[in-house]
């Protein structure tokens, strides 16, 4: 070692940084002479640079770095022999670092023992090599140099690229964030960056204050975010943190709005034009150098940009994700949490969904912010049942409930509705109706909820106020009533359906005074289809209405055809549905339809069942008022299988009562029990009303009915259902046998 090293030794004494905790600059010695390892080690191996000790690695080929330089990262210097095993043994190892292993921020010096053999200045361009020196010029002084300049280059590379991956990375995550949970996910990425950033464990909490008052309590600082040992206070108010030393600081950074920096903590500060403030913590202490400082007011502003970008994001994914009127989780968010539930594949869990039931026709009652006010309560009430529990509206005054199953029993959802609901000092009594389907097996939310709707419906459709749990065998109605409608569209559409009719006869007379008029369906394979399988799903499609109108037209058109042909004074009995009879253009498709045909309204009756001649009172009877006045008879059928006010149906304009064919079969039968149909006939007589009779198949049902006064009848003791080329022969026919022909013949 040269004498002036000596000396320098010794004045450089008082200039040696104190050691820190931090991490030490890691420097790899690439070099094939063993003394030019222990000389480097000899000379510098105790310093510090930078406040950080050294820590060296060694190799004796190239081969041996490359192993190293595989397995260590954060290498801040390569102090590389030129000429090792080969004259550019040590450039073929420069090319790798740089081009392979694209290390680029690691300082990269050159030494050489034989001058002879330096690279040229472009050699040194091209492979990024950092200094050159030959071994002899490199004293104590000039290596300790020439490894601080460098360390140095490699700490402000190092922070630039940390600090650009950094700003990146949050830039990218609030671009990202529609996707993400939201505020609290952003802030945790805060923690993650500046934690990054700036060497430092993942140790900290984000906070935010609440409300727009000037900060005065130190519970008005809610965490948002949290790592390490301060996750548990995650969703609470800071002051319920048992280190007052953590509260004091995050407090005193809100108040003042400013960054504090302490040797074993920092407190940084955001604040956005539109209010929002955002304070980070981090439980270790942070360089206090100028260059740290720009970059942390780099990273603060970007930082505060993000927040409102944020803000507004997730103003988006509530807006998205959440029902506004209600305030609680919507179907696309019931539908993301049942994906989650099936990924993890949470046992026992079940949704239910829930209808009120009547709630359109009270909310007409009542008007629609009253309506929205009964859906709070009902949102409210849920709630509080189900705290634990995921409640969610679907749609209208439909909600849903995901959570386990045995806490979403039956008579626990109807407990909710058991206390009446007050709106507008109005007491209104509720009930709810309940679709259940389990998560097990299951692998798409879209499936549980199709499911769950299948399960309601056929809750609605037997009892409302209770419940349906779903099982396979539904999904298979389902499936089967799908194809039976597509089925049913083809056959309208290719002319498949057509009308048969059933003669009804004057009992006393024997006479023939009309027909009923009934579609059938006949499939292309020539397979028929019932009536009762295909009118259903006809009539919850809508289709009904159409079908409907043609058969009105056809059975008319044939009307015509048979008084004409006959000389019989006919009219023709239609069904109508509740669907179609309830469409406000039905009076439209009536008149339309007796245009058509040329026919007489008098030549119509129609055919209502029971139960819809009692829904909706005061809309039936002015729309049958309607009918009546026209000159169309209406005939209530299948009387006495459903429930009816007399005082209302002797109000009614209607002409016949027709007792169902159930009633029919008993008669005649041991221990009959003819009373109802005794009771129909009185109430005929009563109201003077014609009383037809379906279903009638032996003689001793006829005598029975003819005896006991009932006016008409019809089934197959006088002829089944004919089809439009019988029903003209047949009619010739019975004529011909009974010796009568009408008044107009």
């Amino acid at each position: 070692m040269a004498p002036q090293d000596s000396l320098l030794f010794a004045d450089e004494g008082d200039q040696k940084e104190a050691p820190s905790a931090h991490q030490p600059w890691k420097i790899l010695i690439v070099d094939d002479e063993r003394d030019v390892h222990e000389s480097t080690l000899l000379a510098i191996g105790r310093e510090c640079i930078c406040n950080r000790k050294l820590q060296f690695l060694h190799a004796y080929n190239a081969a041996e770095a490359r192993d190293i330089l595989n397995r260590e990262q954060d290498i801040a210097v390569i102090l590389l022999d030129v000429v090792m095993e080969s004259d550019d043994a040590g450039l073929r190892l420069v090319h790798h670092i740089r081009e392979e292993l694209r290390l680029h921020d690691t300082r990269i010096v050159l030494r050489t023992g034989q001058p002879g053999y330096a690279p040229e200045l472009d050699t040194i361009s091209r492979y990024e090599i950092n200094d050159y020196k030959s071994k002899s010029e490199l004293t104590r002084i000039k290596l300790f140099t020439t490894l601080t300049a460098a360390i140095r280059a490699y700490a402000q590379i190092r922070a630039l690229n940390l600090s650009r991956r950094g700003l990146e990375t949050i830039i990218k995550a609030s671009k990202e964030l529609l996707y993400l949970r939201g505020y609290g996910e952003f802030a945790s990425g805060v923690i993650t960056q500046l934690a990054g950033l700036l060497h430092l464990p993942e140790e900290g909490l984000v906070c935010v204050k609440q409300g727009d008052q000037d900060l005065t309590d130190r519970g008005e600082l809610k965490v948002i975010a949290a790592a390490g040992s301060y996750s548990q206070f995650v969703l609470k108010p800071l002051n319920t943190i048992h280190a007052n030393e953590v509260v004091e600081l995050v407090f005193e950074a809100a108040r003042t709005r400013q960054n504090l920096f302490l040797e074993d903590a920092t407190c940084l500060y955001f604040g956005t034009q539109d209010g929002s403030e955002m304070l980070v913590y981090l439980a270790s202490g942070t360089y206090t150098r100028e260059e740290d400082r720009q970059l942390l007011e780099l990273f603060s502003t970007n930082i505060s940009a993000c927040i409102d970008n944020v803000r507004l994001l997730e103003q988006r994914h509530e807006y998205a994700y959440q029902d506004q009127l209600l305030g609680i989780p919507n179907r696309l968010s019931f539908l993301q949490a049942i994906d989650t539930r099936l990924l993890q594949q949470t046992p026992d869990q079940m949704i239910v969904l829930i209808d009120i039931d009547q709630f359109g026709a009270l909310n007409d009652t009542i008007g629609s912010q009253n309506g929205d006010r009964l859906l709070k309560q009902i949102a409210v009430r849920l709630q509080q049942h189900f705290r634990q529990q995921l409640v969610a509206r679907i749609s209208g005054d439909t909600f849903a409930i995901l959570g386990e199953s045995y806490l979403l029993k039956p008579e626990a959802i109807s407990a909710v509705f058991e206390q009446a609901f007050s709106i507008a000092n109005n007491l209104h009594m509720l009930s709810a109706t309940q679709g259940r389907v389990m998560l097990e097996q299951q692998e798409k939310a879209t499936d549980v909820i199709a499911q769950a709707n299948v399960a309601l419906k056929r809750a609605k459709q037997t009892l409302r106020g209770g419940y349906q749990d779903y099982h396979q065998s539904m999904f298979k109605e389902t499936e089967s009533r799908v194809q039976l409608l597509q089925g049913l569209r083809q056959a309208f559409d290719h002319k498949r359906l057509f009308m048969v009719y059933q003669p009804k006869i004057d009992l006393s007379t024997s006479q023939i005074t009309g027909l009923e008029s009934l579609m059938r369906w006949r499939s292309d394979e020539g397979i028929f289809v019932a009536p009762m399988d295909f009118i259903p799903v006809a009539e919850t499609s809508g289709l009904i209405v159409p079908l409907g109108e043609w058969a009105l037209r056809v059975s008319l058109v044939r009307i015509g055809q048979l008084r004409r042909d006959s000389g019989l004074d006919l009219n023709v009995s239609v069904n109508v549905s509740m669907v179609q009879f309830a469409h406000p253009s039905f009076l439209d498709m009536l008149d339309d339809a007796l245009a058509f045909a040329e026919a007489e309204p008098d030549w119509l009756e129609l055919e209502i069942t029971e139960s819809f001649a009692m829904h909706d009172q005061a809309t039936v009877q002015q729309l049958i008022e309607n009918i009546h006045q026209r000159g169309i008879r209406i005939s209530i059928d299948d009387f006495g299988t459903g429930f009816s006010s007399l005082s209302y149906l002797e109000n009614l304009k209607v002409h016949s009562l027709k007792i169902d064919k159930s009633f029919v079969d008993r008669i005649g039968t041991p221990d009959a029990d003819t009373r109802i149909p005794e009771t129909v006939l009185s109430l005929g007589k009563a109201l003077d009303l014609t009383v037809v009779a379906e279903g009638i198949e032996t003689a001793e049902q006829y005598e029975w009915l003819k005896q006991h006064g009932c006016h008409l009848g019809q089934g197959y003791y006088f002829a089944k259902p004919l089809t439009d080329k019988d029903v003209k022969h047949w009619l010739q026919e019975y004529a011909a046998n009974h010796h009568y022909r009408a008044s107009n013949a």
